[in-house]
């Protein structure tokens, strides 16, 4: 999935990130309910007190400097391979460039790990198992969830290797209520592959485009 959001979470600390997810695909939908998605310098406080407890009792509009920033979203992603391929889905929205993402999507509140979510997020967009997780990249963005409040997203990418996929199983808001085109496409995981698609976010394509050698050595079978 593109995107997730935690619903309820009130009065949780910034040792406990709030997870879940929401609907974001592009359609003219609101996101922030008004409030600017990026390019911020610092954060602001949420318009009500869901995240009293993390924030101290701040009121609305109050400044926190950068060190004071709180997770407000996790998603787990894969770097899905199989063989000499990388499994992605292509996204095709109305009036934008096609882009490719790898599977995954939001945290919920029913996931118990980040790598439950993982697994619970390729059944639901790839209809796949996967094997042999390793954690290998992790990417911290500012973020201002749908309910106003601000913080950052933190993205959990695990190369993992594919184990079985049936498209037909494919389930969920993506395959339900569909906001453009979802494409199951494979690329050879080299730098010749990755270049020949856009594959987002750019700071995901800078590491393995860097690393792809120290990708493939997660899974040697020497390493413990």
């Amino acid at each position: 999935m593109d995107g997730g959001f935690a619903g309820r979470a009130c009065g949780r600390g910034a040792d406990r990130p709030v997870v879940g997810r929401f609907a974001d695909r592009g359609c003219g939908r609101v996101r922030g309910r008004g409030l600017p998605t990026g390019g911020a310098s610092r954060p602001r406080a949420p318009r009500n007190n869901l995240f009293a407890g993390s924030f101290g009792g701040c009121s609305a509009g109050d400044i926190f400097p950068m060190t004071e920033r709180f997770v407000v979203k996790r998603t787990a992603r894969a770097i899905l391979l199989d063989g000499d391929d990388m499994i992605l889905i292509k996204r095709t929205k109305p009036d934008r460039p096609p882009y490719w993402i790898t599977p995954g999507g939001g945290v919920e509140l029913e996931d118990a790990t980040v790598v439950d979510a993982l697994h619970r997020e390729v059944d639901e967009e790839l209809g796949a198992k996967v094997s042999d997780i390793v954690p290998a990249f992790v990417d911290t963005v500012e973020h201002t969830r749908e309910d106003g409040a601000c913080g950052v997203k933190v993205q959990h990418f695990f190369v993992c290797r594919l184990e079985s996929m049936d498209p037909a199983r494919r389930h969920g808001p993506e395959v339900d209520e569909p906001c453009g085109e979802y494409e199951i496409v494979r690329i050879p995981f080299t730098r010749v592959g990755l270049a020949s698609v856009e594959v987002v976010p750019l700071s995901l394509r800078h590491y393995l485009d860097g690393n792809i050698e120290g990708v493939r050595a997660l899974h040697a079978p020497d390493l413990g």
